[in-house]
């Protein structure tokens, strides 16, 4: 059960999928990875409990519960996962994408909760001025989890308010086409690395996103921040700068489009003989 429009994130693994129901998203929650608190909650607050068991009685009319096996995400942060077998496949598209201009992605978080962890909208607003002369830039979000909502501008392509049904696989196939993207950490930089596309990331956890969650070892730039408020629109951009002159330098450009790298590899946190034994070995634990 989820947004339909984020399919695209489990349509390789998933039979059939519904939507939410549409009394949740009338409720007008926030989404935190697994969770949905209520709206200016505390960075790790959980769906409330009430609302979490509504849901789980909505998904219940779609199968027989005596019957199945039912596996709930746990509730907050758990680390479970790390010790066990994990196959992950790239989001890609087969959409090709023709400018004048190469394509930068832009995905500027913009969250009322946890106000030091956003970058301020001014300063996105003068990221992508400063990258429309010589670039496609494409902004990614939702209108309330995202800066520059409305705005428009030449070479600028606003996927933000976007109402299309189609409206990730449009994000996921200009990301795909994209020379790099940049963000600071949020859920469209976990998309980005999972096409398999360089990231240019603010952020103030460098290994989990360009080691630890990085799992197709994505060409990433990292710069640190303790307060998201502090960066400013010109070491943006010089970072970016540089970090496409070392991509061409290295012919990264080139050897992407040579290399046919595997849509779906395992993760190499586990070492397995091959994906038939990590497959067996997920059908097993699904299945005692």
């Amino acid at each position: 059960m989820l947004n339909k429009q984020l399919h695209p994130i489990i349509h390789d693994f998933v039979s059939w999928s519904v939507s939410l129901p549409e009394w949740f998203t009338d409720l007008g929650l926030e989404t935190d990875c697994y969770e949905a608190p209520l709206p200016n909650s505390q960075p790790g607050s959980l769906t409330p409990p009430d609302v979490y068991a509504k849901l789980i009685q909505s998904f219940r009319q779609y199968y027989n519960k005596d019957k199945a096996v039912e596996i709930f995400c746990p509730r907050g942060p758990n680390f479970y996962w790390k010790n066990l077998p994990q196959v992950f496949t790239a989001y890609d598209s087969n959409v090709k994408l023709n400018f004048d201009k190469p394509i930068i992605s832009v995905y500027p978080r913009g969250r009322s909760r946890a106000p030091h962890r956003n970058v301020p909208e001014n300063v996105w607003l003068n990221i992508v001025e400063g990258l429309k002369t010589d670039f496609i830039v494409v902004l990614g979000g939702t209108p309330s989890g995202a800066c520059l909502s409305g705005y428009r501008s030449d070479n600028v392509i606003n996927l933000i308010d976007c109402n299309d049904k189609n409206k990730f696989e449009q994000v996921i196939d200009h990301c795909c086409n994209s020379v790099c993207t940049i963000s600071s950490q949020s859920g469209l930089t976990h998309v980005s690395l999972l096409c398999r596309i360089p990231t240019y990331i603010i952020g103030h956890e460098k290994f989990r996103h360009t080691v630890e969650l990085n799992r197709f070892k994505s060409p990433t730039s990292f710069r640190y921040v303790e307060d998201y408020r502090a960066i400013d629109a010109d070491t943006v951009l010089r970072d970016v700068a540089e970090f496409l002159s070392l991509l061409k330098k290295s012919n990264y450009f080139d050897k992407r489009n040579e290399v046919n790298n595997p849509s779906i590899v395992p993760y190499d946190s586990v070492i397995m003989e091959d994906l038939n034994n990590i497959k067996r070995l997920i059908h097993e634990r699904g299945t005692r």
